[in-house]
C-alpha cells in the first residue's frame, strides 16, 4: 500500500495559494527551513506542558512551512544540495521533538508511554535509514525531477511525514477537544505501530525488487546505457 507521498501533487495544488503567498515574504528557502525547526522546537515544549490546542496549531503550521521552503527553493532559484539535506534533517528532527513532547507529558499518568516513545522514534528513524540505504544500493532506479531525488520506494509504506501529522495530530486534536489524554495516547501508539508496519513494507519491497540484483552490476549497466 502507498503512503500519502503518492498524493502529494494533489495536496500541493490545494495548498498552492497559501504556500505561494507566504513564499513571497523576503525569507530565503533555508531560512524557512530554520523557521520550521524553531516552530517544531516550540511545539515540543508546548506539548510537554499540555497546551494541546496551541500544540495542534503549531503541528499543522509547521507542516505548511515544510512546503514553503521547497516551493521557495524551486521557484526562486534558491535550490542547493545543502538546503535539500537540511530540509530532510530538520523534518525528522522536528517530528521527533514534537512526538517526544507529547509522550513525556503523558508519562506522568502512563509511564509505559516512554517505551512507546522509544519504539516510535526507532521505527521512524529506521524508516529513514532503510529508504536511504535503498537509494544508495539501487541507484539505477533513482530519478530526479526539479532537482529532487525520487525513487519507487518513496510511495511504499503506511508511515511518512504526512501520516505522522494525521496519526499524532488526530490524537492531539481529540485530546484538546475532549480534555482527555487517552486519544493522544492512542495517537502515540499509532505512530509506534505504523512506523514498524511501514518498515516491514519497505523491507518486503526491497526483498521483492532487489533480492537477485547485484548493485555493482546494475549501476554499471545504467552507466553504460547513459553513455550510449
Amino acid at each position: 500500500m502507498a503512503n500519502l507521498f503518492a498524493f502529494r501533487k494533489t495536496a500541493d495544488k490545494v495548498l498552492h495559494p497559501i504556500v505561494s503567498g507566504l513564499a513571497r515574504l523576503p525569507f530565503h528557502a533555508n531560512t524557512w527551513t530554520i523557521i520550521g525547526a524553531a516552530i517544531g522546537l516550540v511545539g515540543g515544549v508546548v506539548l510537554f506542558y499540555g497546551m494541546w490546542w496551541l500544540g495542534f496549531g503549531l503541528l499543522i503550521f509547521r507542516g505548511l512551512v515544510d512546503h514553503i521552503d521547497g516551493y521557495k527553493a524551486r521557484n526562486h532559484n534558491q535550490r542547493s544540495t545543502f538546503g535539500a539535506v537540511m530540509d530532510d534533517v530538520c523534518d525528522r528532527w522536528v517530528l521527533g521533538v514534537m512526538f517526544a513532547g507529547g509522550c513525556l507529558n503523558l508519562s506522568y499518568d502512563y509511564p509505559h508511554i516512554l517505551i512507546v516513545l522509544g519504539f516510535g522514534i526507532t521505527g521512524a528513524l529506521t524508516n529513514v535509514i532503510i529508504k536511504l540505504s535503498i537509494y544508495a544500493e539501487s541507484q539505477q532506479d533513482i530519478w530526479r525531477k526539479e532537482g529532487k531525488i525520487g525513487h519507487p520506494v518513496d510511495v511504499v509504506g503506511l508511515f511518512g511525514s504526512a501520516e505522522f501529522i494525521i496519526y499524532y495530530g488526530a490524537g492531539i486534536f481529540a485530546t484538546a477537544l475532549l480534555d482527555d489524554p487517552r486519544p493522544l495516547l492512542a495517537g502515540c501508539w499509532a505512530v509506534a505501530i505504523m512506523s514498524h508496519v511501514s518498515l516491514l513494507q519497505r523491507v518486503r519491497f526491497a526483498w521483492k525488487r532487489y533480492r537477485f540484483v547485484d548493485p555493482g552490476l546494475a549501476q554499471a549497466e545504467k552507466t553504460e546505457a547513459e553513455a550510449s
